[in-house]
Formats: structure tokens, sequence, C-alpha cells
């Protein structure tokens, strides 16, 4: 059971931190309409294998980090902080112009597959996400520190970033149509979400 939740769990925070208009998901519309959908399966395939491991690495830094209690206390300080700049930021600042252009997709030799794991190893961001999603789950006793459980928990992150890109696929030339006001709501979800995370883990600091 508790494999299950780890797989749901990481597939959902995949999803939505997946959503916003960035250089995966945008390549991957692109693809689609360009190229068509097979194509465009490829990419995500690609990106989301590598997600798969920039997770698993992203929650063995977590813990290494979380071994020292005095560590694991500033961590926790630091990633309130973040919840709530980074919220502050989505609601109030995002831009909602998209990532990427069709100019900036430049056809690879290597194929749809490894274009879309070249893109998806640019995109840094998703260590420092996946840290600090790693110590909100395991602070509160969601995500057990063992390899087994870390591997579902990391092929669930990498579905759930294949999901969203498949939809971005089938959906390609109206999303990126109507980019802009996706992305402001977007933005603004993700804003709310990640202050409401900031509220929940001041409470955690000042009853722990």
């Amino acid at each position: 059971m508790t494999y299950l939740a780890h797989f749901f769990i990481a597939y959902g925070l995949s999803f939505i931190g997946s959503l916003p208009f960035g250089m995966i998901n945008m390549t991957v519309a692109h693809t689609a309409i360009r190229k068509g959908m097979q194509a465009a399966i490829f990419a995500a395939i690609g990106a989301a294998i590598v997600e798969l491991v920039q997770v698993f690495i992203a929650l063995k830094f977590t813990w290494l980090f979380a071994e020292n209690p005095s560590i694991e206390r500033i961590f926790q300080i630091v990633a309130t902080v973040v919840f709530f700049a980074g919220g502050t930021f989505f609601f109030f600042f995002a831009k909602s112009k998209p990532a990427v252009s069709e100019a900036d997709i430049k056809p690879s030799k290597s194929g749809d597959f490894f274009r879309g794991m070249f893109i998806s190893t640019l995109n840094l961001m998703v260590i420092p996400y996946w840290i600090f999603y790693g110590t909100l789950l395991t602070t509160n006793g969601l995500l057990v520190r063992d390899n087994p459980h870390v591997v579902v928990f990391s092929f669930g992150t990498m579905f759930g970033t294949f999901t969203l890109l498949v939809v971005y696929a089938f959906l390609g030339a109206r999303i990126l149509s109507k980019s802009e006001q996706i992305t402001r709501w977007v933005n603004k979800s993700i804003g709310l979400l990640l202050i409401g995370f900031g509220v929940f883990q001041v409470f955690k600091l000042l009853n722990g």
C-alpha cells in the first residue's frame, strides 16, 4: 500500500510541477505540431526518463543533508523561505509569455527521443524542486527512505511528467494559441499552492 501511495504522490506532484510552460513541454507541443504525435511521444519519453534519474539523485541529497538534525532544521527554514518566495513570484511576478518559441527549437540528428533527454537535462530547476518536496514529505512521514520506495517514487514522477507531456502533445496547437492565458492561471495556482506549503511549514517549525 505504501508503494502505491508513493507512486501516486510522486505522480501528482510531477504532473503539477510540469504544468508551467517551459522548454520541455513547449518542445513536445511544437514537435507534435510539426512532426506528429509519434515524434512528440518519443520526446516525452526521453524527457521523463531523465527526470526519473534527477529525482532519485535529488532525494538522496535531501537525506544526506537531513542526517544531521541541526542541518535538517536549517533546511526546513530554508524550504519555508523558498516556498514563500516561490509562491510570491508565481502569483505576482511570473510572466505569462511562453518560455520557448518555434525558432528556438533546432532539428536534432539524434532523434526526438534524445532531444527530449537533452532538453530535460538542461532543466536544472527540477533538482531543488524535488529536494524541497523530499524534505516536506519526509518530515511528515509520507516518504520512506529505503531504495525500493525511492525507486517507486521516482517512477511515479516519470509517469506524471510523461502524462502531462502527452497532454501538451495532444493539445499542442490549442495550448500554444492560448499559452498566455493558461500560463497566467497556472502561475497563480502554483503560487497559492507554494504559499500554502509555506504556511504549513511555519506551523511545523513552531510546533517542532
